[in-house]
């Protein structure tokens, strides 16, 4: 591979990084911004999930549960639940994606390790999330 194309590549996996970085940070702050976009018209908050089938879906309560997140200071089991699964996962993400984009600018250059651990742990969290949706709908 020629110096250009592994440029492009580096170039391509720091834009993903950064992506995936602010993603993260939008996950963690999404209970105030949906409390702003409520505020400015409640129509935009409301789950069409619940709306259209009257059922709710794989992901209600989820805005509630991070925007009370401060309770597993006083009980720890608060983490052991899909939703406490995904905030760890995601703040795995943040230290992750931080660490990953200081290394990429740092050296210049790409560990093919770090990018297969990447892979392999997207590819984990996604297919635990499916499982999570298909089983969320089978029993409902």
């Amino acid at each position: 591979m020629d110096n250009k194309n592994k440029e492009k590549i580096l170039k391509n996996y720091i834009y993903i990084n950064i992506i995936l970085l602010f993603l993260a940070i939008y996950i963690i702050l999404f209970p105030y911004i949906s409390k702003l976009l409520n505020f400015i018209s409640p129509i935009i908050t409301k789950c069409p999930y619940l709306e259209i089938t009257g059922k709710p879906c794989p992901l209600c309560g989820g805005t509630r549960y991070i925007s009370e997140l401060y309770k597993v200071f006083t009980d720890i089991t608060y983490l052991f639940c899909f939703f406490g699964f995904v905030v760890i996962f995601v703040l795995f993400e943040l230290i992750f994606r931080i660490l990953n984009i200081i290394d990429l600018l740092r050296k210049k250059t790409i560990n093919k390790k770090i990018i297969i651990f990447d892979i392999i742990i997207h590819s984990i969290a996604f297919i635990a999330f499916l499982m999570y949706e298909l089983i969320f709908i089978i029993c409902n």
